[in-house]
């Protein structure tokens, strides 16, 4: 009986050893958290949205992305130094913000630069664009996973522009490069996050912004804007999507593919997303009243010309800066005639 009891036991404790190792497996579930510095109702809230949806889905549940949203783990302006440091392990962000602490990022906010969010696919994704910023991120514990594309960035002011004249004496919002071109049109740049832009404008703190024109929606700046110039500063702009390296380095070649899978997939999503949300703007603009102007081809050449000129500034700032302008310039010009 006693030997009886001792084998049924046994197999009582083999099948609960079994059933805890199911159990446990079920909850080795990898948690990654991401933080986006944008509001969960804004754009980059689909945008992260849907790179985590496609994380669950090629990692089998395997892998959740769990999104947080501005300043919930850290403040904007810490959240690169943080995923760095492994704070934070994902980050949703525009590398405007962390132009101070990799150089080269700067490159991708040299205003009047590619055309289209076709162009800006194919300089990141297939012209070695990627590889260079990846490598400056590395430096940093920084591993760039890749970008997105959102929507055209260009003045949006509470004042008529005729010109590029209307822009002398202003206040406008402006970041990184961006604001050595507002200076060039005699108007002052003004640093500030996305998240203070309305109260600054409802305020009249500042005369206007240079950001994505989908905010006229998003944001609801078609109450305090009353012209929209085109065209676009940035066309597309870009966020990208920032992992601590030390945790992309931990993860299987498997997950690895599917976050970069994921990521590369929400980048071509995004690419058509972008041209919806600025003719969405655009309709927004016209139903509310809103100036639509577009500056004159003389205009136009003389901001292209401002801008390059802001190009060659940037780019002796650092080696990398160098490199990096030096690249895009190779990719416009490989462009030319076709």
């Amino acid at each position: 009986m006693k030997t009886k009891l001792r084998k049924i036991f046994a197999g009582l404790a083999l099948v609960c050893f079994a059933m805890a190792l199911l159990v446990a497996g079920a909850e080795a579930k990898t948690q990654i958290k991401m933080q986006c510095v944008y509001p969960e109702t804004s754009n980059g809230g689909v945008m992260v949205k849907t790179f985590a949806k496609k994380v669950a889905k090629y990692t089998n549940g395997e892998v959740e992305v769990k999104l947080f949203w501005p300043n919930q783990l850290v403040k904007v302006k810490e959240a690169y130094t943080a995923v760095s440091k492994g704070m934070v392990d994902m980050l949703y962000a525009a590398s405007i913000y962390y132009g101070g602490i990799v150089p080269a990022s700067k490159s991708q906010w040299l205003p009047m630069a590619w055309a289209s969010p076709e162009d800006a696919y194919k300089l990141f994704y297939d012209f070695g664009y990627m590889e260079l910023l990846r490598k400056a991120n590395s430096a940093k514990g920084v591993w760039l996973l890749g970008t997105t594309f959102s929507g055209s960035m260009g003045f949006m002011t509470n004042f008529d522009v005729t010109g590029l004249d209307s822009f002398k004496g202003k206040k406008i919002r402006a970041m990184s490069v961006d604001a050595s071109l507002v200076r060039g049109l005699g108007a002052s740049p003004v640093a500030m996050p996305g998240t203070e832009m309305y109260a600054a404008m409802k305020r009249g703190t500042i005369d206007g912004v240079i950001y994505p024109y989908y905010i006229i929606n998003t944001y609801k700046f078609s109450e305090v804007t009353t012209c929209v110039t085109l065209p676009g500063i940035h066309t597309p702009n870009m966020v990208d999507v920032y992992m601590n390296q030390k945790l992309w380095e931990s993860l299987s070649p498997k997950f690895q593919f599917a976050l970069s899978r994921a990521c590369e997939e929400t980048a071509l999503l995004s690419a058509l997303w972008s041209e919806k949300w600025n003719r969405d703007a655009f309709i927004t603009c016209k139903k509310k009243g809103i100036k639509i102007m577009e500056l004159s081809d003389a205009d136009q050449a003389k901001l292209r010309a401002m801008a390059r000129e802001d190009w060659k500034k940037t780019a002796a700032q650092s080696p990398d800066l160098k490199k990096a302008v030096a690249l895009i310039e190779k990719f416009l010009d490989s462009k030319k005639g076709k």
